[in-house]
């Protein structure tokens, strides 16, 4: 007969492994795939250890606050793959997992593959995951409300980061979850994505614009909903690299020389390598981050060796919302331009700079929210 939770308590060293384990496999599953050696060697590790536990009665974890509970008895200990377990449950909304008699390998798999996808956590017959379900804070806010908690959790987050400072990952996410509530109470996406009206809330409000536009985009090809928050995530970090250029070059009213030109193409390189260092980013905004100016037809930048390269297709929706976003704003070198007449250079477009198919998706659905009755 199982011993209830709290009867056995797991040492220390052997807590710090499974945790060290699971990481290992979750982070290798969300860069490489579910069937990589490294993925399938340490969730076989992680297996070990939880059969190693259930041996005595079920396995209790539970998330508190900044603090993880196994079978009732904090672990204190706060080394990096620790943080990293506890930044991953929060953002999975998970507050408790039970491992109840021994899961078999492939219920630690699925929990390894749900932990490293950008959907929910699915519970198997031996490994129980408590989510807590995310609403709106209030149901009945406006989508003008709704708009303007998102981009001030945007604001608050780019104001304080810096190359030397993590980004709130954790604001960001409301941040999207605010938008996704926004396209459920606001169909035309032209009153949502309103134009930058000054030079200092440029960053932020052409990122919010191109996350929403990205999201758009997303619902309207038919992506399934539970990747539209890293999607949205993507959107509003595709240009985070050029907090490492300089601000002569950004700010800079006429044309970039040849040098100044030179360093505004990093940006996107700049953007992938802090993206990938930060643990609790999902690893697609890296790689949009580096692609979203490559180009449909690979002429863009970063220029890689690597031939027949092609952009992400979440790459490919966020170029297309930057280049719609950015036309319709004022900036010191140009004034902004008129929805056609961004409509049809994002035509001239099509096969080169855009895939075609999505630009016109993109415009289709434009027009069908934009006509009357």
């Amino acid at each position: 007969m199982d011993k209830p939770a709290g009867d056995f308590h797991p040492p220390p060293d052997r807590i710090s492994e499974l945790i060290s384990c699971l990481m290992t496999a979750i982070s290798s599953c969300g860069l490489y795939s579910a069937k990589h050696p490294v993925v399938r060697e340490f969730s076989a590790r992680a297996f070990g250890i939880i059969e190693e536990f259930c041996s005595h009665g079920d396995v209790h974890v539970t998330l508190i606050g900044e603090s993880v509970i196994f079978n009732d008895v904090p672990f204190i200990e706060r080394k990096v793959h620790i943080v990293n377990f506890i930044r991953r449950l929060r953002r999975k909304k998970i507050d408790k997992i039970i491992f109840s008699k021994t899961p078999d390998l492939s219920e630690m798999d699925a929990f390894v593959i749900g932990m490293a996808s950008g959907g929910k956590v699915p519970s198997t017959g031996h490994i129980s995951v408590g989510v807590v379900e995310v609403r709106l804070k209030n149901p009945g806010d406006t989508a003008d409300a709704l708009l303007d908690g998102g981009l001030s959790r945007v604001r608050e987050t780019f104001q304080g980061v810096s190359r030397f400072r993590e980004l709130d990952m954790v604001g960001l996410e409301d941040a999207v979850i605010d938008f996704l509530g926004v396209l459920k109470k606001e169909m035309n996406i032209l009153r949502i994505v309103g134009p930058v009206k000054t030079h200092n809330e440029y960053t932020y409000v052409h990122a919010t614009n191109v996350s929403v536009l990205s999201i758009f985009q997303a619902e309207r090809l038919g992506f399934p909903q539970e990747t539209l928050r890293d999607i949205g995530l993507a959107g509003l970090l595709h240009d985070v690299g050029k907090m490492f250029v300089t601000n002569e070059v950004l700010d800079k009213k006429g044309k970039l020389d040849e040098c100044e030109w030179t360093e505004m193409k990093k940006h996107p390189v700049y953007g992938a390598l802090y993206l990938a260092r930060l643990s609790e980013a999902p690893p697609l905004a890296a790689i949009v981050a580096f692609e979203h100016h490559m180009k449909f037809n690979g002429t863009g930048y970063p220029e890689t060796k690597r031939t027949g390269k092609t952009q992400h297709i979440v790459s490919q929706i966020v170029a297309i919302s930057d280049f719609f976003d950015a036309l319709r704003t004022t900036r010191p070198y140009r004034k902004p331009l008129e929805v056609p007449a961004i409509s049809r250079m994002m035509r001239e477009g099509m096969g080169t700079d855009f895939n075609p198919v999505l630009v016109e998706k993109f415009l289709a659905s434009l027009e069908q929210i934009s006509a009357p009755g």
